[in-house]
């Protein structure tokens, strides 16, 4: 926990930019350092593993993902409100280009720093391998044909067909094996059971070894930690990466009929592609990475559109894509001649359970904006989500419904304890209003989409798609004239600016 005082500085790092008008500053660091090449990297050669990645990007995707989120934001935004240099674990290389963009940095403490993040990723990949052969040592589970889902919840499961989740996708989609008998996940605390003709098994993600398999696998996993030990400090990234390469080295142990057929990947761990992927899609698995939404991008300004997030980071071989703009969006980064798949709306995670609402209503659906403790760290380019903004969308809508006898059926992305007190408390008040209905966040988006007249949804968020591709009219509203037309993030849908270009799309439905 931050105390108030480093808390403190830290708003006034962010406040400081917002006057500067750079609070694009923070990305433009992060896309800066995530371009900027590592050396050293020849040192995984050493390892015998078979791969034929580029270890260089995939460190420095690993390292983008490990090093350059919110404790590096806070790291920025203090040594810019406390007027000191930075201080967090960087490499050589990325604290050398920070120099270069004339932030202050604290050679000393960033060197010692990295030296000791280095160390416990390192330990961090011991525990790791050990748990890995107690895992297999323990396992059980004798897998034939079957398909992973990465990093997946409870709700992502299927236990009905008609729930709107990633595996019902999957299984109705044209393009997934068809004789499989097996879905395997990483949701945690999920027993085993049976749906329709599949078993439902949780797994660590990697396929099983056996008897001399294991035994291969336990002394080569204690080389490769003595020997990245032995190099820790003169070439670090054999260390870094510890625990990713004891994964890459099961994966060259198995055989191939242990691994799945397909292996599923989402777009919220986006950046980094787990190296052992290589080697599995090198012995016939097929490596997916799918979008299950399309509010990915940065919002157009008056000035054109900013930077976005490091995606040409991505190499991927295999993408799932809603649509022609969404695909767009990808080869704007020079994906790698990846294979990229139109595939409409796709589902995530779903509860199951049934929606009840009028016939009447419009439903609603907006973006929860954050505490400013939580929000300033993210790195936002615009103060686009905030209280203030997310207020007047509901209070505009909820305003216009009423004088149209509609029903507002609002739902909240997910239930939030960062979620910011004004916004929450302007909730409370709405729920008392006659014709507001609050849907359970954990209920089925596309499931109160058809059960409702039409949808109103904040820009860009991925719930207007849906709406298009059921059939009902669909709008993005911008209370604040902050969103610029034209904008391709809206794939088309249409964007209205101000509540009376909302009251004439709404009269215009309710004829």
């Amino acid at each position: 926990m931050m105390n108030k005082k480093r808390k403190g500085l830290i708003k006034k790092g962010y406040k400081q930019l917002k006057n500067d008008n750079k609070l694009d500053f923070l990305l433009k660091l992060v896309d800066i350092l995530s371009r900027t090449k590592l050396n050293n990297t020849k040192a995984l050669k050493g390892f015998p593993c078979k791969h034929d990645f580029n270890t260089e990007l995939s460190i420095r995707q690993f390292l983008t993902v490990r090093v350059l989120g919110y404790s590096f934001n806070k790291a920025i935004l203090y040594s810019i409100g406390a007027n000191k240099p930075l201080r967090c674990p960087l490499p050589k290389e990325w604290r050398c280009a920070l120099i270069k963009q004339e932030v202050q940095v604290d050679r000393l403490s960033c060197a010692l720093l990295w030296q000791g993040y280095v160390f416990l990723l390192w330990a961090h990949g011991v525990i790791q391998g050990l748990k890995s052969i107690i895992y297999l040592i323990n396992s059980k589970k004798i897998l034939r044909e079957y398909v992973f889902f990465n990093d997946i919840e409870k709700d992502s499961l299927p236990t009905n067909s008609k729930a709107h989740n990633i595996v019902n996708w999957y299984l109705k989609w044209k393009g997934g094996v068809k004789n499989i008998d097996t879905i395997a996940h990483s949701a945690p605390n999920v027993s085993n059971y049976k749906y329709n003709n599949l078993q439902v098994f949780y797994i660590d993600g990697l396929p099983n070894l056996e008897g001399v398999q294991i035994a291969r696998y336990f002394f080569l996993q204690v080389y490769l930690i003595f020997y990245s030990l032995l190099l820790i400090f003169i070439k670090p990234y054999s260390a870094i990466l510890l625990s990713e390469l004891l994964k890459l080295l099961r994966v060259n142990l198995a055989n191939d009929k242990e691994l799945a057929r397909d292996y599923l990947f989402h777009s919220s761990g986006a950046f980094y592609r787990p190296i052992w992927t290589y080697a599995a899609e090198n012995k016939g698995s097929r490596i997916l990475f799918y979008f299950y939404s399309t509010n990915t991008e940065n919002f157009k300004t008056k000035a054109g559109y900013p930077i976005q997030h490091p995606r040409h980071l991505m190499s991927w071989s295999h993408y799932l894509v809603w649509d022609k703009f969404q695909t767009d969006f990808l080869k704007r980064f020079g994906h790698h001649k990846s294979t990229i798949e139109e595939v409409g709306p796709i589902w995530f995670s779903s509860s199951g359970r049934a929606i009840d609402v009028s016939l009447n209503s419009i439903a609603v659906f907006d973006v929860t904006p954050f505490n400013e403790d939580v929000f300033v760290t993210l790195g936002p380019v615009n103060e686009y989500h905030i209280p203030k903004i997310a207020n007047q969308f509901l209070g505009d809508i909820y305003s216009v419904l009423e004088k149209n006898d509609l029903i507002m059926a609002h739902k909240i992305k997910r239930k939030n304890k960062k979620a910011h007190k004004e916004y929450m408390h302007n909730l409370k008040k709405l729920k008392k209003q006659p014709n507001y209905i609050e849907i359970n966040p954990d209920l089925d988006a596309t499931e109160l989409i058809k059960k409702t007249k039409a949808c109103i949804s904040m820009p860009f968020t991925s719930t207007a798609l849906i709406a298009k591709h059921e059939g009902r009219p669909s709008v993005y509203y911008d209370p604040s004239g902050i969103v610029q037309a034209g904008d391709r993030a809206a794939h088309g849908i249409p964007l209205l600016v101000g509540i009376d270009e909302l009251q004439e799309w709404v009269k215009g439905i309710n004829q």
